[in-house]
C-alpha cells in the first residue's frame, strides 16, 4: 500500500486512513482531551502524509511514521498553549500594579481567567487574529498572510477584536484599566 501510495493511488491511501485514523485519533485524544483537537491532528497528519508521499520510505515503519507526525503535532498545541499562558501571565505581572484596591476587586488568578475568557468568547477570526498578533508576536502583515487575509482586514479584526476584551473588562468594573496595561502600549498606541 506504500509504494502504492508513493504512485499516487488514492484508493491506497483511502485504506491506510481506514488502518490508522481511528488509531491516530485515539492516540491524539489520550493526550489533548479534545475531540475537536483530535480530529484535527488526524486530519493534520493525513494531509502531511498526502503532501509528503513521494518522499516516504517503504522500508521504515509506517506506524513509526504516522505516529511521529501527531506526536509532533500534539506537542506543537501544548507548547502555543504553554506560550499563550506564559504570555498572559507575563503581561499581568508586569504591568499591572497590584495594590490593595484592586485585590479587593479581583485576584490574580480571576485576572488571568476573565481575559482567558474574553478571548475565547470572541468570534473565530477574531480570535485568530488577536492570537497570532498578540500571543504569537506575528505583526498585522505577518498574520494576514498566515490566515491568506488582506492586512486590512486583519486590521479591522483586530481592531474589532480589542473593543469586545475593552468593554467586557469594563462591565467587570475594571474601567479599561487591564485594557490599557494589556494591550496598550505605554505610549498609548495600539499593538
Amino acid at each position: 500500500m506504500i509504494i502504492a501510495l508513493k504512485k499516487s493511488d488514492a484508493d491506497a491511501f483511502d485504506k491506510i486512513f481506514q488502518i490508522y485514523g481511528k488509531r491516530l485519533y485515539h492516540f491524539s485524544l489520550g493526550y489533548l482531551k479534545s475531540k475537536q483537537e483530535a480530529e484535527e491532528i488526524v486530519q493534520d497528519v493525513f494531509l502531511k502524509i498526502w503532501n509528503n508521499r513521494k518522499n516516504i520510505n517503504p522500508k521504515l515503519s509506517f506506524k513509526a511514521y504516522l505516529f511521529k507526525i501527531a506526536y509532533r503535532q500534539i506537542a506543537e498545541i501544548f507548547r502555543k498553549i504553554s506560550r499563550n499562558k506564559a504570555y498572559v501571565h507575563e503581561i499581568l505581572e508586569e504591568s499591572i500594579p497590584f495594590n490593595d484596591e484592586l485585590n479587593e476587586k479581583t485576584n490574580y488568578q480571576s485576572l488571568l481567567e476573565l481575559v482567558e475568557n474574553v478571548v475565547e468568547k470572541l468570534p473565530t477570526r477574531q480570535q485568530e487574529v488577536f492570537t497570532f498578533h498578540k500571543s504569537e508576536g506575528l505583526t498585522v502583515a505577518e498574520t494576514a498572510e498566515k490566515l491568506g487575509i488582506a492586512v486590512k482586514t486583519a486590521e479591522h479584526h483586530l481592531t474589532a477584536a480589542m473593543k469586545s476584551i475593552k468593554s467586557a473588562l469594563e462591565k467587570e468594573n475594571l474601567r479599561g484599566m487591564l485594557f490599557f496595561y494589556l494591550y496598550v502600549g505605554s505610549d498609548g498606541k495600539c499593538c
